[in-house]
């Protein structure tokens, strides 16, 4: 498994202060509702993976959506999340803006 995590910000993700986590890298991450420290520059703050109920596929195709909160993010900003530990505790953060 690769050791880092990417996506671009989508305007959703931006006007509601979070990133989404696609189902298939959820391994990446610690599990649903645990937290786990992020490391951004010199600054480091908790996190965890949270989910919403969600039918936008239609009523017959109910899913589930995994994100984390973090403001500040601006569409098209482009993510990269990499673990710093093997124990899933210790992540950086890192923003490429989108120009």
């Amino acid at each position: 498994m690769k050791n880092i995590y990417e996506r671009n910000i989508s305007s959703e993700e931006a006007q509601q202060g979070y990133f989404l986590v696609l189902k298939h890298k959820l391994s990446f991450f610690p599990e649903e509702g645990s937290t786990f420290s992020v490391k951004n520059g010199p600054t480091k703050k908790k996190a965890k993976i949270e989910s919403y109920h969600c039918e936008c596929q239609g009523p017959d195709k109910p899913h589930e959506h995994y994100f984390v909160k973090w403001s500040g993010l601006a569409k098209g900003d482009h993510l990269i999340i990499k673990k710093v530990t093997n124990d899933q505790q210790l992540y950086s953060f890192r923003i490429e803006e989108n120009l």
